[in-house]
């Protein structure tokens, strides 16, 4: 079939001499060049066979997903466009026209070649799942959940159609069945690795599984994904010496408008570059502003979204790395399976993900002593743990937040709880919290952002209201741009942390636009990142050691306007004084870490003893 394919595509040209090598042989070197993953060489044959012929629809539509897989989705956009031009009956060419633009960000263009290709194909159940993915992107999570189990009614067996319901579930925070349905992912495809990252990540949002529980599965992931790896690792012939210019590298996803930026930004601008040069690998598919910013900061900055794991663990080799530092852990585009090849002799992860990432191949992991006490959570980590000597975080304010307005429940005579945090963390045990608070405070109402409108709202609600909670007590507000979502807590007097997944940039936000945040210490990182910040600013009294304790210290805030009013008035002074937003103090306290790990590397490979003259 595909010789008389090609004999149809590139059939002898009349006065052309015979070619060495035939086309559809040539064409059968690039597609087994692209299942093995050297998409270079599968590409380079793509292209030489369209200059050799008229182009032909079907060759750009390979060299289109060739493209796909090197995520450089705009050249694969203007190749399928004119692809979708000149076969405009194609379902497949619609539907990787829609992935690309999907991977671009452009929603509803994807959507609507999406529905094309459903319409050309009804039963073309990679499109309904698509579909799906482009409904979630835009909110319409009711359309996007039906959409899902369409497909999955046409293909029981799609791991990729399981996974992104469990994308869905997992948004509307419906953790138990996200947790399946990763699980049945996996299950289904074995090499399926980001089902695989996104189950281990979603069971830290679930109190059923005990911290022992989870870091096993967090083993179970590495040995199925990243101790195969081992055999990659290199010889490490970085020069051994303690004091001189270190190379740092820091890999991420997230180099754009993101919370991990807020936290990433300000240690990068005050990086000594005298003693580190800093090298930034970008997996930035649509840079913007924050982009540009971070990039002007790093000393070197490489585009790696096209690089396969393999390839960008190559460049991480010769670019002679000495400290890489992952910075996405489990959560989306992480590049962990690059780590898992060691390109550098010590490599630490970061602040982007609050647990441990199972693997051998990752030495280090930075903390703090109130996040992860001497002696609670070493047993839960396959990297050692650095301890740095305040937060083990910088957070920089948004510099265009909305001033502290005065203390709300004093202009409304009504006390307002909030959590702004994702629906993911609202679990049935922070519901029944958050319950006995309202029932313990006559009148006061709960602020949630967030939340999607349909179905998911209906569900909350039902959720409170099977515990005696009455739906008007509740505001529910969806997705809102950054200065908006800042402006929101001017409708708040107290925000509520939740557990067992504490949060991290909500709770900066909310403790920098003047609410007080009530915490649950847990036993493990996940749950005391809320105990760390809440230290660092010294208000240790938000810190609950107890669910009836938790309930008792929200309570008694509540009663007390003239405190609120004060904590208010302070908070944010208080942040910019304390170590959480000191960036200088924490990049310094950083960059003594790597030199101190550094230098134990160093050692076994710098020994001077003098062997006895004889």
């Amino acid at each position: 079939m595909l010789k008389n394919l090609l004999g149809q595509l590139f059939g002898p040209r009349r006065g052309a001499a015979r070619e060495a090598v035939p086309p559809e042989e040539r064409l059968r070197a690039a597609l087994g060049h692209q299942q093995s993953g050297r998409l270079a060489e599968a590409e380079t044959i793509y292209r030489e066979l369209l200059g050799a012929a008229p182009p032909h629809p079907d060759v750009m539509h390979l060299l289109a997903s060739n493209l796909m897989l090197q995520r450089r989705h705009h050249e694969a956009v203007a190749l399928l466009e004119r692809v979708t031009a000149l076969q405009p009956q194609s379902a497949e060419a619609c539907y990787n026209l829609g992935g690309a633009l999907n991977a671009l960000g452009q929603y509803e263009r994807a959507a609507q070649c999406f529905e094309k290709a459903l319409d050309l194909r009804p039963d073309f159940a990679e499109a309904l799942s698509s579909l799906g993915n482009v409904l979630t992107a835009a909110g319409r999570l009711d359309e996007a959940e039906i959409s899902y189990r369409r497909a999955l009614g046409l293909r029981p067996d799609s791991a990729e159609a399981v996974y992104n319901l469990g994308n869905l579930l997992h948004l509307e925070g419906r953790l138990a069945e996200a947790i399946e349905c990763y699980r049945r992912a996996f299950m289904l495809r074995p090499s399926f690795v980001t089902a695989h990252s996104n189950y281990v990540y979603a069971l830290n949002f679930d109190p059923g599984y005990e911290p022992q529980r989870v870091f096993e599965e967090h083993l179970a992931w590495a040995r199925s994904h990243a101790e195969p790896l081992r055999s990659f690792i290199p010889h490490h012939a970085n020069e051994a010496v303690p004091g001189r210019r270190l190379r740092v590298g820091y890999v991420s996803p997230n180099f754009r408008n993101h919370a991990a930026a807020y936290f990433f930004e300000p240690v990068l601008a005050c990086h000594d570059a005298r003693q580190f040069q800093i090298f930034c690998y970008s997996d930035v598919l649509q840079a913007d502003e924050y982009t540009a910013r971070l990039r002007q900061c790093s000393g070197e900055w490489r585009e790696c979204a096209h690089l396969t794991d393999a390839e960008l663990a190559e460049q991480i080799l010769g670019d002679r790395i000495d400290i890489l530092v992952d910075l996405t852990g489990h959560t989306a585009g992480n590049r962990l399976l690059a780590f898992a090849r060691k390109p550098a002799p010590i490599q630490i992860t970061w602040n982007g993900y609050a647990n441990t990432t199972g693997m051998s191949a990752m030495d280090y992991r930075i903390t703090d002593a109130f996040a992860d006490p001497p002696g609670m959570t070493e047993h839960l980590h396959t990297e050692q743990l650095i301890r740095m000597p305040d937060s083990y975080m910088v957070f920089r304010p948004p510099p265009d937040s909305p001033a502290v307005n005065d203390l709300p429940a004093a202009q409304s005579g009504r006390l307002a709880f909030g959590s702004f945090n994702a629906l993911s963390k609202l679990t049935p045990q922070v519901v029944q919290a958050w319950s006995r608070i309202l029932l313990a405070v006559p009148g006061a109402r709960l602020l949630l952002a967030t939340l999607p409108a349909g179905q998911t709202r209906e569900r909350v609600r039902g959720m409170f209201a099977a515990h005696g909670v009455d739906s008007a007590r509740l505001e529910l507000h969806g997705r809102l741009p950054l200065r908006e979502f800042l402006a929101l807590h001017h409708q708040a007097d107290i925000a509520l942390d939740p557990f067992p997944f504490s949060g991290t940039t909500t709770t900066c936000h909310s403790l920098w636009m003047g609410l007080p945040v009530v915490t649950l210490a847990g036993e493990s990182h996940v749950s005391r990142v809320g105990v760390s910040m809440l230290t660092n600013i010294g208000l240790q009294g938000m810190i609950a050691n107890s669910m009836d304790d938790y309930v008792n210290i929200a309570t008694r805030l509540a009663d007390d306007p003239g405190s609120l009013r004060a904590l208010r008035g302070g908070l944010r002074d208080r942040m910019l004084s304390s170590p959480l937003t000191d960036a200088g103090s924490f990049t310094r306290h950083l960059e003594e870490r790597f030199r101190q790990v550094w230098t134990s590397w160093c050692a076994p490979r710098t020994s001077t003893e003098k062997v006895p003259a004889t």
